[in-house]
């Protein structure tokens, strides 16, 4: 191809006519993509500056750093529940309560068996027994809802009692 061809192409209106407008639409393409390209600059100035000038790197590093301490607290705070769920199943949390007539001669149930047991069944049993001259009252220990002495039948129900209550909570 020499000169005089390109001349030739060049000087024919509808070849010229269509240069023009593909210079028109390169221009108008290249005038979107500016705007374009502005308004991603401003969105990513906006993204990096934080709040009071801080930069989003600086904020990240922040949360970071806040994070590693919540995790920390978070594992402190686990330690302290096992400690307490460890004290709490030492405390008594479960009770059988029974009344009833220890004699003949003696109405109106005032003797009485409590259990008082923790998480394991283990506390103590208190019972009362009221007849017309007196009020006495036993304690025994229990390890796992079993005493070292004999338990009466109304002591034995009371544990019972106290065992159900938790079960069934």
């Amino acid at each position: 191809m020499d000169w005089q061809t390109v001349e030739d192409w060049v000087t024919r209106p509808e070849y010229l006519l269509t240069l023009g407008i593909l210079v028109a639409l390169m221009l108008l393409w290249s005038l979107v993509f500016t705007l374009r390209w502005g308004r991603f600059q401003r969105q990513w100035r906006q993204l990096m500056q934080g709040a009071e000038s801080h930069t989003l790197e600086t904020m990240l590093y922040e949360n970071l750093r806040r994070l590693s301490q919540l995790e920390e607290i978070i594992k402190r705070q686990g330690s302290h529940l096992e400690q307490l769920q460890t004290q709490a199943d030492g405390c008594l949390q479960k009770f059988g309560a029974l009344r009833f007539d220890a004699f003949e001669d003696v109405g109106g149930q005032q003797s009485f068996a409590v259990a008082l047991l923790n998480q394991h069944s283990d506390g103590l049993v208190l019972s009362g027994i009221h007849s017309r001259q007196e009020m006495r009252v036993y304690a025994k220990s229990l390890n796992q809802a079993q005493a070292e002495v004999g338990l009466s039948e109304e002591e034995k129900t009371a544990i019972q009692r106290a065992q159900k209550r938790t079960q069934s909570a």
